[in-house]
């Protein structure tokens, strides 16, 4: 499957950094300053449009102002203001600041004035490209204050993206002197954190090689002496790391220390001073126990949400431990006195439980790959069927190297160096341990580690390799390769993104950077100079959680669409399985919850070019590589249906994941044969969006998607209210656009006035139920919220039985209504090649037909009146204007002939069914 790319739009916007509360008072060297780079930092010069010269509107939606203030600036000057007035609602104001020198890291001081005003939700900030950003959130209302941060711009970039930005929150946010400024010399940058660590990144502007190793050390004032007492951390080489030993309102001083390769020192960086926020934020919200076995007896570790106070109390099985405060964060038990228990509890003052956790050892491997799930592969593959044919694929994968291999650089080598080391785990071959070992080290040399998706995407797969391929290699070998993990680390930990760090966990950025942290700290923890990391991985567990629970509907539905949750859950997975590997089993149910199997067996048909219903940026067709992911969630009466369906659509391209999660004993089952959970169709009300499918066979399957638009998150999105996707006899009838959003053309919907709904999110279900003995059911739906109409409401009936020849059925009647007169057109758009005839009388209904390779769709329009219809671009349009527009359409899918109906007023007839669109709430087709 062709990986989902991460374009430049609207809530995924490519910039990295950390997160800062208020403003924090600095203490630097005088360096020798270029001249300034910013334009129109002062806001003094204003555009006709009323913004500043020289900046922009970078993405806005929702009730928002971006404006200059005569006269508001902290010396009376004028001040650029931005106003929210929704917490959904966003601003953010750009320009594009030239790099000083691309050829080289560059080091920049950039300053600016900020002021709150009652600002309540996230909060208003201001941001940059790279790790290390500022990121001086500023909530409530404050005076002026100053902010000063030094940023690092990698080698290559060549601008300094400075976005002014408020989100997810209300209230103004007022910005001035803005000034960017190149550094030179050996420096640190320092940006502490509202949740409490310090994120650094520095240069050594005056080596001419880069050092092997870096050391972190802290002191209470600018001129300290780094020591042994003063040593942090030491880390790979990467030039950023996070301080997650901070404590509130101290004043800190930072320098780093380069090293050699023999452990010599190259150079030391300035100072850079910060003082700490007064208060962290705790922004736990998931409950964390780990119970983890080491040489000296068990370590109990946990987080708690946020807010939870008090004593907490420990049990190993079901006898008493001790006592302790909430804060605590764990124990560790001396032999003995863990009373032998392989799990453990723990509980609140009144007895209620917290958290649970197994008992885990630190030996590898350690994520998905037990010694008895080796046994039952290694016999698998022995015999004909989909392991060995599995096994197989992976074999010739392998053997062709990295061009078999076609992701970015860095996620390429990960890649090989995974699958190779599962065939040595399996096979145990010496030579595949050596092809991931040369893959790993290779990674670590080619990632950019500039950009957190891409460092996210090749994490798990670094992590999967070193545990997989531990036993095979020399110590040597492990403490070179866990600095590529280290170095992903370090990216991970410092890096942000208001996808990432915004209270709605729901976009995919969450799974994959989070989830990809969470899989590098897992493999590598307590192995050589790694310690426990108990309360990062705590962190992580907790924001992978939230993920899955505010981002999946209980159908699985998933609004950035197919692609989305294929590409993020096979990303986050070996993080997940990480941990519930760790005994960690707060992500057993968050995990388990969503029912992607079934969502799978609705959405993917069984044509042969796997085409699938569409929502958010989806494709219309390709592979499921999260399939066999989905084996570790689907209820066991559903897992011989999902298998028959997983034989079909994957089959031997399932990889690593699928030899790993494969259901080995169970025997595929017909769906439709099997449990009704398979058979009917899918009702999600919370999101608007409901998948039917009529049988499970071949390329005449029919399936259709429709959606509302109830809910919106952060994240990829698309307008799709009242959208409808339709597949069926090896065609797509009715499409949606993916990425594509500006060719209305692909959208299968209404328009108002040539455009989408301008809001999303706000749809209603009034009614939802599916049809007893098949797959179809009925929907009404109200999109006027999402239109801006006083009327916007659709009633449709998907009968999924054989009808008058033909293999479905699907009556639509959508009514709008408004004050104001609009041209309302309602649209169907099918795959290329499709040939579409239209303007035919039958009956009073005026017909369209749509065919391709013997497949038809037909449809009538009723009452036609008025209704002009036409072809636009290969997409089919049924157009009225005024004040109110009715459309009273019917659809037939099948093959042959397509059949012929009568109608009389508002009823439709087909054989011996009739669509009343006007009651269609009232039809209730017979069982099959």
């Amino acid at each position: 499957m062709p990986r989902p790319t991460a374009l430049p739009r609207p809530l995924r916007l490519a910039i990295a950094g950390a997160a800062l509360a208020g403003a924090l008072a600095l203490t630097v060297p005088a360096p020798a300053y270029a001249s300034e780079l910013v334009t129109n930092g002062r806001f003094e010069q204003v555009g006709a449009d009323g913004l500043p010269t020289g900046w922009k509107i970078v993405e806005a939606w929702g009730s928002y102002k971006a404006h200059v203030v005569d006269g508001a600036g902290p010396d009376g000057s004028r001040a650029l203001v931005l106003e929210t007035g929704d917490l959904a609602d966003n601003v953010t104001v750009g320009q594009d600041v030239p790099n000083a020198d691309p050829t080289r890291p560059q080091a920049y001081r950039v300053t600016f004035d900020q002021k709150a005003e009652d600002i309540t939700g996230y909060g208003g900030y201001l941001s940059t490209d790279y790790t290390g950003e500022i990121h001086a959130r500023t909530t409530g209302t404050t005076g002026w204050h100053r902010v000063s941060r030094l940023i690092i711009a990698p080698k290559g970039a060549t601008v300094q993206k400075l976005w002014p930005r408020l989100g997810f929150s209300t209230g103004r946010m007022l910005i001035d002197n803005v000034s960017v400024e190149p550094v030179e010399g050996d420096v640190v940058g320092a940006n502490p954190l509202p949740t409490g660590g310090v994120n650094l990144s520095w240069d050594f502007g005056s080596l001419s090689e880069a050092p092997a190793r870096y050391e972190i050390h802290r002191g209470s004032h600018p001129g300290f002496v780094p020591g042994r007492k003063t040593l942090l951390r030491a880390v790979p080489g990467v030039p950023f790391a996070e301080d997650g030993t901070a404590r509130p309102d101290q004043r800190y001083s930072y320098k780093v220390v380069a090293l050699a390769a023999d452990g010599s020192v190259l150079a030391t960086t300035a100072p850079e001073t910060v003082t700490t926020p007064a208060r962290f934020q705790d922004n736990q919200g998931t409950h964390v126990l780990s119970a983890t076995a080491t040489g000296g007896g068990t370590r109990v570790a946990w987080r708690l949400k946020a807010g939870t106070r008090g004593p907490v109390t420990l049990y190993a099985g079901h006898r008493r431990i001790g006592t302790y405060d909430a804060d605590d964060l764990g124990v560790t038990l001396g032999r003995g006195r863990d009373k032998s228990a392989t799990s453990f509890t723990l509980r609140d003052r009144h007895g209620r439980t917290l958290a649970t956790a197994g008992l885990a050892g630190l030996q590898h491997p350690r994520i998905a790959a037990t010694e008895d799930k080796l046994a039952t592969i290694r016999a698998a593959i022995q015999q004909p069927g989909t392991p060995k044919g599995t096994w197989e694929a992976l074999l010739s994968r392998v053997a062709k190297g990295l061009p078999a291999y076609n992701y970015a650089a860095g996620e390429a080598e990960a890649a090989l160096a995974r699958d190779a080391a599962l065939l040595y785990l399996v096979g145990g071959d010496p030579a595949y341990a050596q092809i991931a070992y040369d893959a790993v080290i290779q990674a670590g040399q080619k990632m950019p580690l500039t950009h957190p998706l891409s460092t996210g995407n090749a994490g798990p797969a670094l992590a999967t390799a070193y545990d997989w391929a531990y036993r095979g290699w020399s110590e040597p070998q492990r403490a070179k390769a866990r600095d590529a993990l280290g170095k992903a680390a370090a990216m991970l930990e410092t890096t942000w993104h208001p996808n990432m760090d915004y209270p709605d966990k729901a976009s995919n950025w969450v799974a994959v950077t989070r989830g990809g942290e969470l899989a590098l700290r897992l493999a590598l923890r307590g192995d050589g100079d790694h310690d426990m990391q108990e309360r990062r991985i705590a962190l992580l567990v907790d924001q992978m959680a939230r993920h899955m629970v505010l981002a999946y509907s209980d159908t699985g539905w998933y609004q950035e669409g197919y692609d989305y949750f294929d590409y993020e859950r096979s990303i986050c997975a070996p993080g997940v399985f990480a941990a519930l590997d760790a005994g960690i089993d707060a992500l057993k149910a968050p995990w388990k919850r969503p029912q992607l199997a079934n969502l799978l067996m609705h959405s993917v048909s069984a044509q042969p070019d796997r085409a699938r219903l569409q929502w958010g940026v989806g494709y219309p067709t390709g592979s499921t590589a999260v399939a066999a992911l989905s084996f570790s969630s689907v209820p066991e009466e559903q897992k011989a249906a999902f298998l028959w369906q997983y034989e079909k659509t994957v089959g031997n391209g399932g990889g690593v994941f699928g030899l790993l999660h494969y259901p080995y004993g169970v025997t595929a089952q017909d769906p439709d044969d099997g449990p009704a959970a398979v058979r009917a169709g899918l009702l999600d009300d919370h999101g608007g969006a409901y998948q039917f499918r009529s049988r499970y066979q071949d390329a005449d399957d029919v399936l259709v998607g429709l959606t509302n638009r109830n809910h919106h998150h952060a994240g990829w999105n698309l307008p799709e209210t009242f959208g409808t996707s339709l597949v069926g006899q090896d065609v797509t009838w009715a499409r949606q656009p993916g990425k594509d959003t500006t060719k209305t053309e692909l959208y299968s919907k209404p328009f108002v006035d040539g455009k989408v709904e301008p809001v999303v999110g706000k749809g209603r279900t009034l009614d939802s139920r599916t049809y007893a003995g098949q797959g179809g059911g009925f929907l009404s739906l109200d999109g006027s919220a999402n239109y801006q109409l006083a009327k916007a409401r659709r009633d449709i009936a998907v009968d999924l039985r054989p009808v008058a020849g033909a293999d479905s059925v699907i009556a639509v009647h959508d009514s709008f209504a408004d004050g104001a007169p609009h041209t309302y057109a309602w649209q169907l758009a099918p795959e290329a090649g499709t040939a579409i005839t239209f303007g035919e009388t039958e009956s009073g209904a005026r017909t369209f037909l749509f065919t391709k390779g013997g497949g038809y769709l037909k449809g009538w329009v009723l009452a036609p009146e008025g209704a002009e219809l036409s072809v636009d671009k290969g997409a089919f349009r049924v157009t009225r204007s005024g004040t109110e527009a009715d459309f009273r359409i019917v659809l037939a899918v099948g093959r042959g002939t397509p059949p012929s109906a009568t109608t009389s007023g508002g009823t439709l007839t087909l054989g011996d069914t009739t669509y009343d669109l006007d009651d269609l709430k009232g039809h209730a087709p017979a069982w099959r």
